[in-house]
């Protein structure tokens, strides 16, 4: 059972931090909860978790401000332990505008040493059976809901769990690393860990099936997903709710030709927001004729 301390203020982030460095602590183990389109419109931080090595401590982001946030998580002087960042610095940068700074993620040290799964099967691989501690919540855990509080005992020790055993991992894996002579390489990736490769792209652009679609069907695409987001940003629901992505590659593929032909498409929706998706929908084929015109 992990005991923790909660900050839910940021007189108490600002506190802990202090405390940090009159202890000279430099280096804490992290991790984030979000919500990823699942209950709600969009992604956001919902927690985050964090070891020093002694204690553990747990950041409600809907209680410290975002310039709190900001500042803790792009002080250089705190070295963040992690394991995957992309989708938390992703994450971060999009909704509060935040780019993390010194992030040691051992995810590097993983693949440069072969190993390309995810942090359970790293933490049974060279932690034996400590890692049933750290897993013990997972599948009844990986859908919950992190926006509603107060949150349940069961994951708050899930979310502690994923910070439990980083410090342990990164010094195995840095030992692995030196003797292969594989520090010089690593480090090289790990200065730019957190930072986006290039511009976020845009969420259509992420089909699997986008870089095979022709000119037309991306056009239609772009605007129907847009349409969709629009309505699902209305009544802050998961886009998905609105309507499936496989619909959405279907209406691009085959654009529909009038109101009744869009009925087909969105008749899982209410009546009220079945008629507005349709309206949105035929005023995204306008503008997608309009665009192909134009190019």
């Amino acid at each position: 059972m992990y005991t923790y301390s909660l900050i839910d203020s940021d007189t108490k982030l600002n506190n802990t931090i202090k405390s940090w460095k009159e202890k000279g602590i430099t280096s804490l183990s992290m991790d984030f909860e979000g919500e990823f389109n699942l209950h709600i419109y969009g992604e956001h931080l919902c927690l985050v978790q964090l070891f020093d090595g002694s204690d553990y401590f747990l950041i409600d982001p809907f209680k410290v401000s975002p310039e709190a946030l900001k500042q803790f998580l792009e002080n250089p002087e705190l070295q963040k332990i992690m394991f995957d960042c992309a989708s938390d610095s992703a994450l971060v940068r999009k909704e509060f505008n935040i780019q993390m700074e010194r992030v040691f993620d051992i995810r590097v040290l993983a693949l440069a040493l072969g190993y390309t799964g995810n942090l359970t099967g790293l933490i049974a691989l060279h932690l034996g059976e400590q890692e049933e501690k750290s897993n013990g919540s997972k599948k009844k855990n990986q859908m919950t809901n992190w926006l509603i509080r107060p949150l349940k005992d069961d994951q708050i020790q899930y979310a502690l769990g994923d910070v439990a055993f980083l410090f342990a991992l990164k010094a195995i894996l840095e030992e692995k690393i030196a003797e292969k002579g594989l520090n010089e390489e690593v480090a090289q990736i790990m200065v730019n860990i957190a930072k986006p490769k290039g511009p976020d792209k845009p969420g259509w652009t992420k089909f699997s099936s986008w870089k095979y679609m022709n000119k037309e069907e991306k056009t239609y695409l772009k605007h129907f997903f847009i349409a969709r987001d629009t309505l699902a940003r209305k009544y802050n629901v998961p886009a998905v709710r609105i309507l499936e992505k496989h619909l959405l590659l279907e209406m691009a593929k085959q654009v529909p030709s009038s109101a009744n032909d869009f009925h087909i498409y969105c008749q899982r929706c209410s009546p009220q927001r079945e008629n507005e998706l349709i309206a949105l929908f035929q005023e995204a084929k306008n503008a997608a004729s309009s665009e192909l015109k134009q190019a």
